[in-house]
């Protein structure tokens, strides 16, 4: 039905005026992304943007090399340290840093090019898939998830444009038969398994989309090698140089029961406005009914578990439970109407849609590779990223059959909808660039304070913390490192946690304490609010309200009892 209703419009629709349309849209999306990109060009380097730009410095010198020599990570020394992500990124940013060196506006003005090509990508792929392309892209741009990581120079935004670029390609080559666009998708899949290893997922996807259209050209099975002959060719340097293939897993402690729910809650909270799914998936008696069997038992698993551990107060508890149940109806609303859809082709005799068997399958993919063989040890929005497509697809496709004869109603909807998703998007956004800064400001305040000073200064904590305080000349105190008496080191709670060389036990005293405030009332990475946008061992909610403090930086002196200097981890 909605390919003939497209076919229709296309008709009624003159050639130019179909081309003013898209040059508007396109318009419109380019400008929407740098508006919400430009502002944040000066935020301060976050979380794993460090071990990006360390990546690209090795790459500068030597764009063969996949180690760090004599590198701390997590309080661990490795005289010889893999690099745990494919190096394309590292590639991209070496001649940016050999040529203008680690400016924060150079660095993320050099990442624009993917917001873009993620946002374009998502409407060539909303014109195949739904009425909307404009509300889907749109929609897609403002969700939290997408808004903070395009602040970022993490690898999960130029992946995920490149999955959006090589399944844009691909699902129109194989619609045209064109071997062009099948080419050129084979080039943006091994890019963007070049960039992260969830895109392993992205082959077999596309690969169910050709078999849902019963397309086994040879021309599409060409499209698959490329990346095949890429990636494999990468693992076989590495192997050859190393000894050993590079890890595609760093699995710690998996706990399955912890990781489905927060996966409920973290799909609940990071794409779609939540309340907006309880519309448009719990629309039909059978939905309200099996709502009513089995949100209860989902809400008491979810909430009640960390409520009764002590992580969530009772409000907070709340949120996680409205979280969860929206991640349900995501959930639902894909296995719905993949189920719908195969009962029309069984009835039809493949005469009906498989566009959502298709979305459910993109959805199952990356869940499957996430809990397979390049399963996170903790469930973070920016490893979600590959599922917000489908999810957004999904969510427009089913809200314009709500009311059929009110469009009105549906745009109104929908308008809300993306209206509401913005404002958790640019919340979550300020939030996590006021994170950023604090520590960017207490390393130039630390700097300053002993500069010119014969007092031996360590920094213990990871991320955005250790990479500034490293800048202002600060040394890390690692599992490797010789500290002695009368040595002070700065201790970051929230850069700190999993850290495995903590300050001496017995052997240092504490001289001050930072609680670093900040009145925006969103916060991103907390664990006094149980907000873990980076990582669900943070908190169980991607992010949350509350005014409540953002870090405490210590500042503690070592001594021992005798004078001969010892490691600074005994």
């Amino acid at each position: 039905m909605l390919k003939n209703f497209n076919k229709y419009m296309m008709k009624q629709m003159s050639p130019s005026s179909a081309r003013a349309k898209l040059a508007r849209d396109l318009a419109i999306l380019v400008l929407t992304v740098l508006l919400l990109t430009v502002p944040f060009i000066n935020q301060a380097f976050h979380w794993d943007d460090r071990d990006f730009i360390e990546q690209a410095r090795v790459a500068a010198k030597d764009p063969l090399q996949f180690h760090f020599e004599d590198y701390s990570s997590r309080g661990r020394f490795f005289k010889t340290f893999l690099f745990m992500h494919p190096p394309l990124i590292s590639w991209y940013l070496a001649p940016v840093i050999r040529a203008g060196g680690e400016s924060e506006p150079l660095l993320h003005g050099a990442y624009l090019a993917f917001p873009l090509i993620a946002t374009l990508s998502m409407y060539s792929l909303a014109r195949r898939f739904t009425r909307r392309p404009l509300a889907a892209s749109l929609l897609f741009t403002f969700t939290p998830g997408y808004l903070v990581m395009s602040h970022t120079l993490m690898a999960n935004m130029p992946g995920v444009a490149f999955w959006l670029l090589a399944s844009a390609f691909f699902v129109w080559g194989v619609d045209r038969d064109d071997w062009k666009l099948l080419l050129a998708s084979g080039v943006a899949m091994a890019a963007s398994i070049m960039i992260f290893a969830q895109a392993l997922a992205l082959a077999p996807i596309l690969f169910v989309y050709a078999a849902l259209k019963l397309r086994f050209r040879l021309r599409v099975i060409a499209a698959f090698i490329i990346p095949a002959v890429v990636y494999a060719s990468w693992r076989f340097y590495i192997n050859s140089r190393y000894g050993r293939p590079p890890a595609i897993s760093y699995r710690v402690d998996f706990n399955v029961g912890n990781q489905m729910r927060s996966l409920f809650v973290f799909l609940g909270g990071s794409i779609v406005f939540p309340l907006a799914t309880l519309v448009v998936f719990l629309r039909r008696k059978i939905d309200l009914l099996l709502a009513f069997a089995l949100v209860p038992p989902l809400v008491t698993w979810v909430s009640i578990y960390f409520i009764a551990k002590g992580d969530l107060t009772l409000v907070q508890g709340l949120q996680v439970a409205v979280l969860a149940v929206a991640g349900y109806c995501i959930i639902y609303g894909l296995l719905f109407g993949s189920a719908t859809e195969a009962w029309e082709i069984i009835r039809r005799k493949r005469r009906a849609s498989t566009d959502t068997i298709f979305l459910l399958f993109w959805f199952l993919g990356v869940a499957a590779i996430y809990a397979g063989t390049t399963s996170m040890p903790y469930v973070a929005v920016r490893h979600l990223l590959p599922l917000f497509a489908p999810v957004v697809l999904l969510f427009v496709r089913e809200a314009d059959g709500l009311w059929p004869t009110h469009p009105r109603l549906t745009s109104s909807l929908i308008t809300v909808t993306i209206a509401l998703t913005l404002l958790g998007g640019l919340s979550a956004s300020i939030a996590d660039y006021r994170l950023a800064g604090n520590y960017r400001d207490f390393a130039a305040q630390a700097g300053q304070e002993y500069k010119g000073s014969q007092v031996k200064v360590w920094s213990l904590g990871e991320f955005g913390f250790r990479y500034y305080m490293e800048r202002e000349g600060f040394e890390y105190l690692g599992a490797n490192s010789v500290a002695s008496p009368g040595d002070v080191v700065f201790y970051s709670e929230v850069n700190g946690r999993g850290v495995v060389a903590p300050l001496p036990e017995g052997h240092y005293r504490r001289l001050s304490q930072l609680d670093v405030e900040d009145s925006f009332p969103v916060r991103s990475m907390n664990p006094w609010s149980g907000a873990g946008f980076y990582g669900n061992l943070m908190g169980p909610l991607p992010f949350t309200l509350g005014t409540g403090k953002l870090d405490e930086i210590s500042k503690n002196e070592l001594f021992w009892d005798t004078e001969e200097p010892k490691a600074g981890d005994a």
